[in-house]
């Protein structure tokens, strides 16, 4: 049956790596009687942590999903990686969850990953809470973080419990309204609540605080919308000030009713968000896959947030993105690694499907005829790539299926077949992010792969003009073959192409074989000449050649004219080009310094800076096979607080002692 929204709270636990989200996932699940006893993720225990990579890292590498029981209301949470190598789970949980829990421990402070995070959670609109975990450690300056919260995220945060004493004498969590300096405090709640209600800010005006009524009724909007994040002190590993955050959530969360009405599309492709979609268990179904799992013996695994309508088990569903509707056979509740069947489902409430192969992230599922479209969830690019094969023959059919399946899981897990190179490419945000979904493909499909850098597709083009001439004879009894062709060649600009032009007069070589001087030439410029690389940006001239009446035919001009092409471009002083990269590097101020010099090392340059708080972006230009490894280099430098993406811009010459190098390996794999 589905729940009532009143009585429901979803949530998503974001964090830095090591801060304690999953300890304090075990510390909900314990005080809430769903486990028996307080698991520990250090120890292999978690009650989250299920996946055997995740038991042998011991960190969480994917979401997963838990029902807490909690006075009368029902607290749904979605427990997230810490790691910034597995971010498309926690990204999509942005989409799913009606807020999110920040998990900050005190020894680290507020670290890159979680602005970028925080920002990233404040453009899509989630309202956040924040715990501050950690506080029996020592050295803890517990003013200064606060402040430094603050000024990193906005003076909306504001405390409402803090320890009775930091280091080792840490015992319990004392609430901020109910102790000295609570009038403060609450001056300051009323001010931010107030701010979430055009009304009630008037209200506000008036009076100069805020009843407790009216405290009471809006300060779930508040949070749904911003304007407050309350901060709070927990300890996931004995459960100290868990059950005083657990008691606010169930009373003070937002529910699906409070949060602000999510926008979607009418058309598939539109870029007009308009339509608001209202939490009401009676309207007109709609729903979106934030998570896909693929299992070879369960199955596909289709999780859906109910955003609208009621979801019953033997529903017909329309898959908005496809067009397809599907009869479902049951509903499943996910508990961590377990489920269980329910007859439906209402807003705000998180079901899977099993088994429907036709879903697939990111889509909206709705009744037919009423379909909608949610704005397509956003991820970063994947900074790290390598070319894969499989170790053994027997897996060669496997290793492409397998492969899609886990690129459906993760959007920043790429898989494609470079068509120049011929290689099949794999595409992560760091190696770590690729170890780990190897490890996944060899244990759920039994598929073992080797890897090695893919190869860099280089292009060959010439600096100047030049002519180029070839004779093609030849005669083995019976009918020959004879064509000559006399071609000029000049170089284009960078990214025109090829042009052919037909300067043929007075019958020179026969209008049926002038395309065929031009096919040959366009077969011999996609296969290379220097180092098997295609020739790009350069004209062609046929201004000559010969025929004979019975020997001269198609091939035989195709023949010619590829030769005179080689002819021609060996004499065009001809060069490699590589392709370069828009590189956008974000990292922490501090780090600037470092990450410009070692561009220099990676022939990249620098095309411009911006400041963004505390955050430096770094925008240059830099080679691709520089750029492929970059990743590594930028985790060295900034121990993990950094990320870049790239796109293509252009292709550049390679400098000639590098272009040798290749030249030189082109020529030795030929001779073998």
């Amino acid at each position: 049956m589905a729940q009532s929204m009143e009585n429901l709270r979803t949530l998503t636990l974001v964090g830095h790596g090591g801060s304690g989200k999953t300890a304090l996932v075990d510390a909900f699940a314990y005080l809430s009687k769903v486990s028996s006893r307080l698991g520990n993720p250090s120890e292999g225990t978690s009650i989250s942590d299920t996946e055997p990579e995740e038991k042998e890292r011991h960190q969480t590498l994917s979401s997963h999903i838990f029902h807490f029981p909690w006075k009368g209301k029902t607290i749904q949470v979605i427990d997230n990686p810490g790691h910034s190598d597995f971010l498309s789970d926690t990204l999509a949980s942005f989409r799913a969850a009606d807020a999110a829990i920040f998990v900050v421990d005190a020894p680290t402070g507020v670290t890159f990953n979680t602005r970028q995070l925080w920002k990233r959670a404040k453009r899509v609109g989630l309202g956040k809470i924040m715990v501050l975990t950690r506080c029996d450690a020592d050295n803890i300056d517990l003013d200064a973080l606060i402040k430094d919260l603050q000024e990193n995220f906005g003076d909306q945060v504001l405390p409402l419990t803090l320890p009775d004493q930091v280091g080792a004498g840490f015992s319990s969590v004392i609430s901020v309204l109910r102790g000295e300096g609570a009038a403060d405090l609450r001056a300051s709640l009323d001010e931010h609540v107030a701010e979430a209600d055009d009304e009630l800010m008037e209200k506000y005006f008036e009076e100069g605080e805020l009843s407790d009524d009216d405290l009471k009724k809006y300060l779930p909007v508040a949070i749904a919308k911003g304007t407050v994040v309350p901060l709070f002190v927990a300890s996931g590993t004995t459960a100290i000030g868990v059950e005083e955050l657990l008691d606010f959530i169930a009373e003070d969360g937002p529910n699906p009713s409070q949060v602000p009405h999510r926008k979607v599309a009418k058309e598939k492709d539109s870029k007009e968000f308009d339509c608001e979609v209202l939490a009401d268990p009676e309207g007109e179904l709609l729903a979106l896959v934030f998570k896909i799992v693929s299992d070879p013996f369960v199955g596909k695994m289709s999780y859906l947030r109910i955003f609208r309508g009621t979801l019953k088990s033997d529903s017909t569903i329309c898959i908005c993105d496809s067009g397809k509707t599907v009869k479902l056979n049951g509903l499943l509740q996910i508990q961590g690694k377990e489920s269980q069947s329910v007859d439906s489902a209402g807003p705000g409430e998180i079901v899977a499907l099993a088994k429907i192969e036709d879903l697939e992230l990111g889509n909206s599922v709705a009744e037919e005829g009423h379909c909608y479209f949610f704005r397509p969830l956003d991820f970063p690019s994947p900074m790290v790539a390598v070319a894969v094969e499989p170790k053994s023959r027997s897996d060669e059919q496997k290793i492409g299926p397998s492969l899609e399946k886990l690129a459906a899981e993760d959007p920043t897990f790429r898989v494609y077949r470079d068509p120049e190179t011929g290689e099949t490419l794999v595409e992560g945000l760091s190696q770590l992010h690729l170890d780990v979904m190897f490890q996944k493909l060899k244990r759920r499909y039994k598929v073992d792969v080797e890897t090695h850098r893919p190869k860099v597709p280089y292009r060959e083009t010439i600096q100047a003009a030049s002519e180029g001439h070839h004779r093609h004879k030849k005669q083995s009894g019976g009918r020959g073959q004879f064509a000559e062709v006399f071609i000029r060649i000049r170089p284009l600009d960078r990214g025109e192409g090829y042009s052919f032009q037909d300067k043929i007069f007075g019958g020179a070589v026969p209008r049926q074989f002038i395309p065929e001087v031009d096919k040959g030439i366009q077969a011999t410029m996609a296969k290379g000449i220097l180092a098997g690389y295609p020739v790009v940006d350069c004209e062609v001239e046929l201004y000559d050649g010969k025929f004979h009446d019975v020997d001269s035919d198609a091939l035989s001009f195709q023949l010619a004219g590829g030769r005179a092409f080689v002819d021609g471009f060996q004499k065009a002083k001809p060069i490699l080009l590589e392709p370069m990269m828009n590189v956008e590097i974000h990292v922490p101020s501090r780090f600037t310094g470092d990450i410009t010099s070692n561009l220099s090392n990676q022939r990249a340059r620098m095309t411009g800076m911006d400041a963004e708080g505390d955050d430096q972006i770094i925008r240059c230009t830099m080679p691709l096979k520089e750029a492929r490894g970059y990743q590594a280099q930028l985790r060295s430098i900034t121990a993990g607080e950094g990320s870049f993406s790239m796109t293509f811009s252009h292709f550049d010459p390679l400098p000639s002692n590098l272009a040798q190098e290749i030249i030189a390996q082109s020529q030795e794999e030929k001779s073998k």
